[in-house]
């Protein structure tokens, strides 16, 4: 089947929220004050960020995920998605009764950041269905949920559509052998595998049935290990990082979309290098998807 058979290249399916980025020039503590530099609101979550970029690109997207409340935040989190014109929403589930999941984060000038989740257990999910699935070329899902996650990628594979995860990082989970691209922050990796070679995990999530693994690092080389575990490496783009908030959704929406490109892993790799770059080199404040043209100069494609 061509594209122009599916009504959408992606449906994000996952996590769906808001950001209140707090910039304080150092971490509180319980004997000093920190003073606020600034702050902002954003759409946040994997699912929404990486939907609002690959539609920015020219993809046709729909997001699925959990319901948001008739709250503030649910108000803006819609009123956001509704202005993306490549974004569908029609399987966005809005309620009364639902506490809508968002972030307050505290970034310091080093670009770090310091992330307190509200809600996320709390807000009901919305379960992806075939008749769903079968309107989309590609699954984009994220980890960050239970047993619904497990049951989109089941439903995206009964219908031979490739499915691209997010932190898929336990080898007995699912998520992962059911997930024919993997992208991992290698410090999401460590957090739970302490001490573990990443290349020799990407091995063994391969040998429990995943596909492809790309493992990222911030400012230092990109580990891409292809669906036959022949590894390379792809040199970031070096940048001062001003908020690296976002950046593995960033470079998730990158990867998803080179392989609906047709580029190679290697390629699509350096087209979310450049993605991400661009996007934590912006000024405080700022919150603007880079151009396609731009990310494709810098990338060298």
């Amino acid at each position: 089947m061509s594209a122009s058979d599916f009504e959408y290249d992606v449906i994000c399916y996952g996590t769906i929220s808001a950001d209140d980025l707090i910039y304080v020039p150092y971490l509180p503590t319980p004997r000093r004050d920190s003073q606020v530099l600034q702050d902002f609101q954003r759409l946040g979550g994997e699912a929404a960020t990486v939907a609002r970029f690959l539609s920015s690109w020219g993809l046709r997207v729909a997001i699925v995920g959990n319901a948001i409340g008739e709250d503030k935040w649910g108000r803006y989190i819609r009123g956001q998605l509704d202005s993306l014109p490549g974004v569908d929403t029609r399987f966005l589930v809005q309620r009364a009764d639902v506490r809508t999941p968002f972030c307050r984060i505290l970034v310091t000038p080093d670009g770090e950041r310091s992330i307190l989740g509200y809600w996320f257990d709390d807000a009901p999910k919305s379960i992806l269905t075939e008749e769903m699935m079968r309107l989309a070329r590609l699954l984009s899902v994220d980890v960050y949920g239970k047993q619904e996650r497990d049951t989109a990628a089941q439903v995206a594979r009964r219908l031979g559509r490739p499915v691209v995860s997010a932190d898929a990082i336990w080898p007995d989970y699912s998520l992962a052998h059911l997930s024919d691209l993997i992208v991992i922050s290698r410090d999401f990796l460590v957090g739970y595998f302490p001490g573990v070679y990443i290349y020799d995990h990407a091995l063994e999530l391969q040998r429990a049935g995943a596909g492809s693994i790309i493992i990222t690092h911030g400012q230092k080389p990109v580990l891409v290990v292809d669906r036959h575990g022949r590894p390379s490496y792809v040199e970031p783009i070096p940048v001062t990082a001003v908020d690296t908030t976002g950046a593995g959704d960033v470079f998730k929406a990158g990867a998803i979309y080179g392989q609906l490109q047709g580029w190679d892993l290697v390629q699509a790799t350096r087209f979310a290098c450049a993605a991400a770059s661009l996007y934590v080199a912006q000024p405080r404040g700022q919150d603007q998807v880079p151009q396609l043209t731009a990310v494709i100069k810098l990338a060298g494609l």
